[in-house]
């Protein structure tokens, strides 16, 4: 029976978002396969280790395991709500080799499909499958309406030959066996080290897999955020709003702050469905994140999930919408992208 690796990166602080994402997995995924997650760690404790496995008990054609990273030097350049974890996915071709072919993706995302849709694309000509990050749309935009700071953020980027090629980080579908023969794990330690890489990890995959790259569509990581896609040109934004459409993976950037986040629904079907649901509801009514202005949207979503009583229970009073997913970085310590 094929195996699918599944890797994930993560702090322990960032474990109940991430949980939710495994959970979607595993509910939408089919049979015939086995599927081993592996999250890449330095500092996951052993009691959210074992909530973990016992959510993936209930599902006997996965097992969770975890992986702590150790280099000599993990002083990795990270700046805003990126932290070194974030390198983590960078290592996995050469520290798992006996994977051809294996999946990452960010903690904060859902899946709606069965994920060995995307495992079985055929990438054997590249080194990575991925989809144009929404930053992309920032190199369409006016000349007016950019700023320093995103310049800067992009720089890597718009050096680029082709600009408009530059792909998210957050799910992909390596060739471990072409990235070995392409690459030394010190040549990818000395990359990150050459420079300090704005959009970090993010940046250092566009370098190493450019030209190298098998583009997916938009619904295999889709952000919503089409504030930015509607300057994308003309082919590529009718697949990001064919793709919005019914997305197979939502992204939920964790630096967005909406009050109204497309799709949002489906993050709290499954968050309710994990080990960490109290947590996830207990640290948003900590941090002031939701009262009664918000009370009626999610109770309704919840309600048509059939899980209002256990959404009240966790929460111990009635509330409702939440502003958009900006309260995972503001909740959660980022410890994925």
């Amino acid at each position: 029976m094929q195996t699918i690796p599944i890797f994930f990166s993560a702090s322990d602080s960032y474990v109940p978002v991430m949980s939710v994402m495994i959970r979607s997995i595993m509910e939408n995924a089919g049979t015939g396969r086995k599927y081993e997650i592996v999250v890449l760690h330095r500092d996951i404790t052993a009691g959210s280790m074992e909530k973990l496995r016992a959510m993936a008990a209930g599902f006997p054609d996965f097992s969770v395991d975890f992986h702590e990273m150790v280099f000599d030097n993990d002083k990795f350049f990270v700046s805003r709500h990126i932290t070194a974890e974030a390198y983590f996915r960078l290592f996995i071709p050469f520290r798992f080799q006996q994977y051809g072919k294996a999946l990452y993706f960010d903690g904060d995302m859902v899946c709606r499909t069965d994920i060995s849709r995307l495992f079985d694309t055929d990438i054997s000509n590249y080194l990575i499958g991925g989809v144009r990050d929404i930053g992309v749309a920032w190199y369409f935009l006016p000349k007016k309406r950019r700023n320093v700071i995103d310049s800067k953020t992009y720089e890597y980027m718009l050096s680029m030959e082709k600009p408009d090629e530059y792909i998210n980080s957050g799910m992909l579908l390596i060739n471990c066996e072409k990235f070995r023969k392409t690459y030394s794990e010190k040549e990818i330690v000395d990359t990150i080290f050459s420079r300090e890489w704005q959009v970090h990890d993010q940046d250092v995959i566009n370098f190493l897999a450019n030209e190298k790259i098998l583009h997916l569509g938009y619904e295999w990581d889709f952000m919503p955020v089409s504030h930015r896609a509607k300057y994308l040109p003309q082919e590529l934004k009718a697949g990001y709003f064919e793709a919005a459409k019914n997305p197979k993976i939502i992204h939920y950037k964790p630096y967005s702050c909406w009050w109204h986040v497309p799709h949002f629904q489906h993050f709290w079907k499954y968050a309710a469905r994990t080990p960490f649901f109290e947590e996830i509801v207990g640290a948003m009514d900590k941090k002031g994140l939701l009262n009664e202005d918000v009370t009626d949207k999610v109770e309704s979503i919840m309600r048509g999930f059939g899980l209002s009583d256990l959404y009240k229970l966790a929460l111990g009073r009635t509330f409702g919408r939440i502003p958009g997913f900006g309260w995972l970085s503001r909740i959660f310590s980022p410890g994925s992208r």
